[in-house]
């Protein structure tokens, strides 16, 4: 075997047998099955709870439309008027004890465009307070037909139905999906790949300053050469998280696939018409991207090991690593918005963030099958730059003691 295969294999078999890696390895689909469910069942549970709220009416105009709009809304939402006159404190006090969920104070001009304010322990609530709102401008429409003399049976059809507006992904190849689906799965790619690349690059490192410290690579590159050493390193460290990372996506494809029985077992029905955009393509455009831009980084992170003579200097060390990572993580929203934006393609074609963004791109359809080969290649071509300049970096480095290489230093170890 060549020297650097028998020290990815050392390195593979050292890391898929610690109890940890089983642990962790096995955890993940579980982890990804609670992922799935939870938000759901919490959803549920949380739209199926009734709230009670006090409503002080200062116009003494829009209760009766807001109780109104209530009940037609078919919520669970318990309305209970209150003389304008109470105190807050006692208001306070109902919330205090559980007796109400909070109040609503209505002013004298909210017709006019007067702020009504809610208080309560729900108030985080997102969802409540939009129901709420859109109560309000229901009441508030029907409020003021009837002020200007309106029949009953006309504000009546003014209000209702209450429209909605179903959000569904497509870029007009017809293969629609659901829009907040295609945006948690393409969200929950891109935060995978950017812990995963970062947990596993900063391993290298760890490992390359570990034997560096202890002495024990100068036995070691008395048998093998430090390219050889490094690049064992790296393809090693790279297969654990390629392994793990793969034993995760199919489990991930079992679930999306299985979701709508996994769900029903919890008493959520409608899972299956919910269209989620992963297939088996679209799991190996992420191995794929996992796979390059790991070793991509991971020659980088070990050229950073290699320049470095303590645990200390490389926490200093990989900061600029890990802020080109936390880069493409801050500029995710350039892609959600717009996929097919110029942003969104110039970013998933650099090798420092295409890695991250370009599944999350892919997932969302905003990438063609040309942009994809296109960004691959790129990619590819880096990944060979980065490896031939990280061993020039890393087989001066690794045996250096002292103090850290200056810039100068390192421009004149990578021309030689």
């Amino acid at each position: 075997m060549p020297d650097w295969l028998v020290i990815a294999s050392r390195e593979l078999r050292e890391r898929v047998r610690s109890k940890w890696f089983i642990a962790v390895t096995l955890l993940g689909p579980l982890l990804l099955a609670a992922v799935l469910v939870l938000p759901v069942y919490l959803g549920v549970k949380s739209a199926e709870q009734r709230a009670t709220v006090d409503v002080v009416d200062q116009s003494g105009q829009l209760l009766p439309a807001l109780v109104e709009a209530a009940r037609e809304a078919g919520g669970h939402l318990d309305l209970v008027a209150v003389d304008a006159g109470t105190p807050q404190d006692e208001l306070l006090r109902r919330i205090r004890d559980k007796e109400r969920s909070g109040f609503l104070t209505l002013p004298a001009d909210v017709l006019m465009g007067g702020a009504a304010v809610y208080r309560g322990d729900n108030a985080t609530n997102l969802k409540f307070a939009a129901s709420l709102g859109q109560l309000l401008n229901r009441a508030a429409v029907t409020a003021r037909g009837r002020a200007v003399g309106l029949d009953a049976a006309v504000v009546t059809r003014l209000v209702r139905p209450r429209l909605t507006v179903a959000a569904v992904h497509d870029n007009g190849t017809g293969q629609a999906s659901s829009a907040t689906a295609a945006f948690v799965v393409g969200y929950a790619v891109m935060f995978l790949l950017y812990m995963a690349i970062v947990f596993y690059g900063a391993a290298v490192m760890r490992s390359v300053v570990a034997e560096k410290t202890g002495r024990v690579v100068e036995l070691v590159l008395s048998a093998v050469s430090p390219r050889a050493l490094m690049l064992g390193k790296v393809l090693g460290v790279g297969g654990v998280g390629l392994l793990q990372l793969t034993t995760w996506a199919v489990a991930a494809l079992v679930l999306f696939h299985f979701r709508g029985a996994v769900l029903g077992a919890f008493g959520i029905a409608g899972a299956d018409a919910i269209s989620v955009p992963l297939g088996a393509g679209d799991a190996l455009v992420v191995l794929a991207y996992f796979a390059l831009g790991f070793f991509f980084y991971a020659a980088l992170f070990a050229a950073a090991g290699a320049m470095v003579a303590s645990e200390q200097e490389a926490q200093q060390v990989q900061l600029p690593l890990v802020l080109l990572l936390v880069i493409p993580v801050l500029c995710m929203q350039l892609v959600t918005n717009d996929p097919r934006g110029g942003a969104a393609e110039v970013l998933t074609l650099v090798p420092f963030s295409s890695p991250i963004l370009m599944p999350m791109r892919w997932l969302l359809g905003g990438a063609t099958t040309l942009e994809l080969l296109l960004s691959l290649a790129i990619l590819v071509l880096s990944l060979l730059a980065a490896l031939a300049l990280a061993g020039r970096i890393y087989r001066v480095g690794i045996l250096s003691y002292g103090k850290r290489p200056s810039l100068r230093e390192l421009a004149r170890w990578l021309r030689r």
